[in-house]
């Protein structure tokens, strides 16, 4: 009879005991989705000045990390080593700066450090491969803006990132590609495409299709500046 209890016992706690192995802890409000197809997710995330963010969970997707501002340094204590935490320290970032990471499974709480707030994207990566190592990269932030540039920092067979910077009045070119890609603007940007033109500010992005020539032109005094994240072989899902 006792058996008999105890089998029928574990039938019921089964489902609820897989379901909290498997739980998924939301995030907080720091974190706003401002843009998803089918090779990106692009997430915008805020730590205000000393602000802790509690325990939450991130996907084990590759994702690029583009900053925003001059930032304080973020603990980060992460809980996902089996029971086992552990912490690190995101030195100060610079804005124009990113990193490419192969991605992991992330369980984390935050805390800014210091007296300035901390602005970045998360550019997830949904079609590429977790934990191919190609995709590891810090790229700097450039010392000089004044100046037209275009460069590709960042280049792997799935992915290639690419800063232009466009420092004249006149409009700079920027060459169509067969890879499905994102911009993200480091200020004040035009994207003209077919005649049609969208005006971005620091860290809005706009999804572009293959094979689009782009013109790139300031909106204000400074000059324009954008990354875009390139993945080859996605297909187009537009917005």
């Amino acid at each position: 009879m006792n058996r008999l209890f105890t089998l029928s016992l574990l039938a019921l706690l089964g489902p609820v005991v897989c379901a909290a192995q498997n739980s998924i802890t939301p995030l907080p409000p720091n974190y706003k989705t401002i843009l998803e197809t089918r090779s990106f997710k692009v997430i915008r995330v805020h730590y205000g000045p000393h602000e802790k963010v509690p325990v939450h969970d991130h996907p084990d997707t590759p994702t690029v990390y583009v900053y925003l501002n001059n930032s304080s340094p973020v603990r980060l204590i992460h809980e996902e080593n089996r029971g086992k935490p552990f912490t690190i320290v995101r030195p100060p970032t610079q804005k124009g700066a990113f990193r490419v990471s192969p991605g992991s499974i992330e369980r984390h709480s935050v805390e800014n450090l210091g007296d300035i707030e901390s602005n970045f994207l998360r550019v997830e990566l949904p079609g590429l491969r977790l934990g191919d190592h190609t995709l590891e990269f810090r790229g700097q932030a450039p010392a000089d803006l004044s100046h037209d540039l275009s460069v590709v920092e960042f280049s792997s067979p799935r992915l290639t990132v690419r800063r232009t910077i466009c420092a004249d009045n006149a409009p700079c070119s920027i060459a169509p590609s067969p890879a499905s890609s994102v911009i993200v603007a480091l200020s004040g940007s035009t994207i003209s495409n077919a005649g049609r033109k969208t005006t971005l500010g620091l860290g809005d992005v706009k999804a572009i299709a293959p094979h689009q020539s782009l013109l790139l032109s300031p909106t204000d005094a400074g000059p324009a500046h954008i990354l875009q994240i390139l993945v080859p072989g996605e297909k187009w899902s537009g917005h």
